[in-house]
């Protein structure tokens, strides 16, 4: 009996063990997959990193630029859907499908791609959140592909077409204040373009998409419109509305 006691002891000691192990193992991939980003491009005060995401092919990016602007002006145009395709690359036909909160919509979009690929539709699932300690702003967006099968009425907009619909897209926005006049934007973003594109296109739009894109940012970030965009929080530091001051 006590043979058979100690027997079970050591097999659960040793099963401790390897789970204590394992996670230490798991801690350290993440931990390191956070910073195994390579540099591939330094160029007009923007960096552009590129790492791969686990087994897919095709290759995360993450932007990362400097702005004369404050985060109140350049969430008003992240949050401008019809402004989509005078900022973001390739971007076109956006349109804003249901808006649940200030801070929580889904919108469609058409990405265009280079002839003779063609072109790709999003439906975006958006949430944006505070930190009332520091300050930045988040944007967080999910492809939602199934979104119009519940929600045919929102979605009567969107034009029919033979367009492929990604279903694997995931971003991240960062907007931190370097103070009230200039903030720091992060932007790291993957998609699985669906369908038969070459890996060597898709690689090149890697890289061309965030840089265009935060260009884009920033020179609409000057517009008036958006300069004067003040954010309305509530009781909780949470964003609820934006203001336009004349």
């Amino acid at each position: 009996m006590r043979t058979k006691f100690k027997l079970v002891l050591l097999l659960t000691i040793l099963l401790l063990s390897l789970i204590i192990a394992f996670e230490g193992m798991v801690t350290k991939v993440a931990a390191k997959s956070e910073y195994n980003w390579e540099l591939v491009r330094n160029e007009d005060g923007i960096q552009i990193y590129v790492k791969s995401f686990w087994a897919n092919d095709v290759k995360s990016f993450r932007g990362i630029i400097h702005i004369n602007a404050s985060i109140d002006s350049l969430l008003a145009v992240i949050l401008d859907i019809n402004a989509c395709s005078d900022w973001v690359h390739r971007c076109e036909r956006p349109l804003l499908l249901t808006k649940v909160s200030f801070s929580e919509r889904y919108h469609y979009q058409i990405h265009q791609l280079p002839f003779p690929a063609q072109n790709r539709e999003f439906i975006f699932h958006s949430k944006v959140t505070r930190s009332v300690k520091t300050g930045s702003v988040d944007i967080h967006s999910k492809a939602v592909p199934g979104f119009c099968q519940k929600n045919i009425q929102q979605c009567s907009q969107i034009p029919k077409s033979s367009l492929i619909r990604v279903k694997h897209s995931h971003g991240h926005y960062r907007l931190e204040p370097i103070d009230k006049e200039n903030t720091r934007v992060t932007w790291t973003h993957h998609t699985n373009p669906e369908g038969h594109l070459p890996d060597w296109l898709i690689n090149i739009l890697v890289e061309e998409m965030p840089l265009r894109t935060l260009q884009g940012l920033r020179k609409k970030a000057s517009d008036t419109q958006y300069k004067k965009a003040r954010l309305i929080t509530d009781h909780k530091g949470q964003i609820i509305a934006v203001t336009y001051n004349k």
